[in-house]
């Protein structure tokens, strides 16, 4: 694991394939991860099914500082994430939500009820999908896709470089190959796939 002092290293940390660890703000380690690059940004046939499929969906955008982490909401989230056979304690939840770099979420909604939640680090250069969390009973429908590419179209339209998605290997966020400008890091480098 690399320890990190400062925030002005945070984007040299994901340009060179390192993501935050949960428990720990200020720690990175490296594992294949991947991102958008959004200079080769292009929705293909597929991401437009997706958008079409998902438009009942709504979301909103706000600072993690102004989102409170109630009781309830936290239940909420460890009911889901118990649901999903995710290894995702309680602590860290509320890390993430509470105590870490993050500092923007996504709250999306079905008919003004809550039923996903991303929390992100972004700055004016990049932004990171780091967590995604969803009311299981749309695990298989397009909704939790729709969310990762959603964050890689806000991204876009902000200007930012890059929009950082994550780990991916064949077990985990193999999805996210079909996003737009999709890079990962492997042997010390960015690759297409």
């Amino acid at each position: 694991m690399y320890n990190i002092k400062n925030l002005d290293t945070i984007d040299n940390n994901y340009a060179n394939g390192l993501l935050p660890q949960r428990n720990s703000p200020g720690v990175f380690y490296q594992d294949t991860s991947c991102r958008s690059n959004l200079a080769d940004f292009l929705l293909d046939s597929e991401n437009r099914r997706i958008i079409r499929k998902t438009d009942q969906y709504s979301f909103k955008t706000i600072p993690l500082s102004d989102f409170i982490l109630t009781p309830e909401i936290q239940k909420q989230i460890h009911s889901w994430v118990k649901e999903l056979g995710w290894d995702f304690p309680t602590s860290s939840i509320k890390t993430i939500f509470t105590r870490h770099i993050f500092n923007q979420i996504n709250i999306w909604f079905l008919d003004q009820k809550p039923i996903a939640y991303l929390v992100c680090y972004s700055d004016n250069h990049i932004s990171h999908a780091a967590y995604v969390f969803y009311d299981p009973s749309y695990s298989h429908n397009d909704l939790p896709i729709r969310i990762v590419l959603q964050f890689i179209i806000d991204c876009h339209q902000n200007n930012l470089k890059f929009a950082y998605l994550g780990r991916f290997s064949k077990t985990t966020g193999y999805y996210k190959r079909t996003m737009p400008g999709f890079e990962y890091y492997n042997n010390q480098q960015w690759q297409k796939l």
